[in-house]
């Protein structure tokens, strides 16, 4: 089985499911993709989608990178920038380190280190800021 461009808020990105088990993920994939480990976090090749999963090995949350080719209903995906999001959507929150728009829960765009909480996205980013990464988890 391949990756596909899928994102399901809550539930899935990529064909990997929020809250099924890292083993059963490498069972479907790693013949076909190059898998690293990294404490509790497998990334596929070199960051097509980062998987982050719990000590027991549930999946808790899916990343997928530049490379990763799906997008969110085009409301949502990998390298828009902030004017991307302010054009493409209504109301923007930070929640759990990511800007989660529209009250769409279950998906939303990291934002950079030590950035987790602000009144407007432009309060600290600038119109150009790029977001490389897009994430996918249970709210």
């Amino acid at each position: 089985m391949l990756l596909n461009s899928d994102i399901i808020p809550g539930a899935s990105l990529g064909g990997v499911l929020i809250g099924e088990t890292i083993d059963s993920v490498f069972e479907r994939f790693s013949e076909k993709y190059e898998i690293e480990i990294f404490d509790e976090i497998a990334v596929f090749e070199g960051g097509l989608i980062s998987i982050g999963y719990t000590p027991s090995g549930i999946v808790h949350s899916v990343m997928c990178g530049d490379r990763f080719p799906g997008n969110y209903k085009g409301i949502l995906w990998v390298g828009m920038t902030v004017s991307d999001v302010i054009a493409k959507t209504k109301k923007q929150i930070a929640f759990g380190g990511c800007v989660v728009v529209d009250g769409i829960e279950g998906i939303g765009l990291p934002l950079p280190p030590s950035f987790d909480d602000f009144e407007k996205i432009t309060d600290f980013l600038s119109l150009d800021h790029m977001f490389g990464n897009l994430s996918v988890f249970r709210a």
